[in-house]
C-alpha cells in the first residue's frame, strides 16, 4: 500500500512538473510570437520648404512650386511602401516647419498617432546642384533620430523626382529604427 501511495505522489509531481513544463514552453513560444509583432512605423510628413540661392535671373517660382509639390507626392509615395504615413491636419495649408512651426507640427503628428515626424527643405544652390536637408524627429523622446543632407544634380522635374525617391529610401533605411 505504501508503494502505491508513493507511486501516486510521484505521478502527481510528474503531472505538475509536466504541466509547468508545458506552461513554460507555451510562454516561451508566446513571447517569441509577440516579439515578432512589431509596432507599425508611423510617420507624419510635413511639407518641405524651398530655398533658392542660385541667383538666376529668370523667375522660376511657378516651376519650383510645382516641383516642390511633386517632390512631396513622390516622397510620400516612396515612404508609404514600407512605412505607415499618416496625414497631418494642416496638409491643405502651408504645413512646414516655418508655418505653422515645429511645435504645432509635432502636436498635430502626435494627434494623428505618428511616432515620427519628417521635416525638411529643398535648397537649389545652382542650376546644377541642389540639396535636400531633412530631419526625422522621435515624437516620444522629442529629439532627432536622423538629420541628413543629400545632394542631387540638375533642376528638372526628373532630377527632383529622383531626389524625392532617394530621400524616401534614405529615410527608410537610415532614419526609422
Amino acid at each position: 500500500m505504501l508503494k502505491v501511495q508513493r507511486a501516486e505522489v510521484r505521478f502527481r509531481l510528474f503531472e505538475r512538473g509536466l504541466f509547468f513544463l508545458i506552461l513554460a514552453g507555451a510562454s516561451v513560444f508566446a513571447s517569441a510570437a509577440f516579439a515578432d509583432v512589431v509596432e507599425p512605423k508611423t510617420l507624419a510628413v510635413a511639407n518641405f520648404e524651398f530655398k533658392d540661392t542660385s541667383g538666376e535671373v529668370r523667375d522660376q517660382t511657378a516651376e519650383h512650386e510645382a516641383r516642390l509639390k511633386a517632390f512631396g507626392v513622390a516622397l510620400q509615395d516612396g515612404l508609404s511602401e514600407k512605412i505607415e504615413v499618416v496625414a497631418l491636419p494642416c496638409q491643405a495649408e502651408q504645413c512646414t516647419i516655418k508655418d505653422p512651426g515645429l511645435v504645432d507640427l509635432s502636436r498635430q503628428a502626435r494627434t494623428a498617432s505618428a511616432k515620427y515626424l519628417l521635416i525638411g527643405q529643398v535648397h537649389k544652390m545652382s542650376t546644377l546642384v541642389g540639396w535636400v536637408k531633412f530631419a526625422v524627429l522621435d515624437l516620444n523622446d522629442n529629439k532627432p533620430v536622423c538629420d541628413r543632407y543629400l545632394t542631387y544634380r540638375g533642376d528638372t522635374d526628373e532630377a527632383w523626382r529622383r531626389a524625392a525617391e532617394f530621400t524616401a529610401r534614405d529615410v527608410e533605411k537610415h532614419c526609422i529604427p
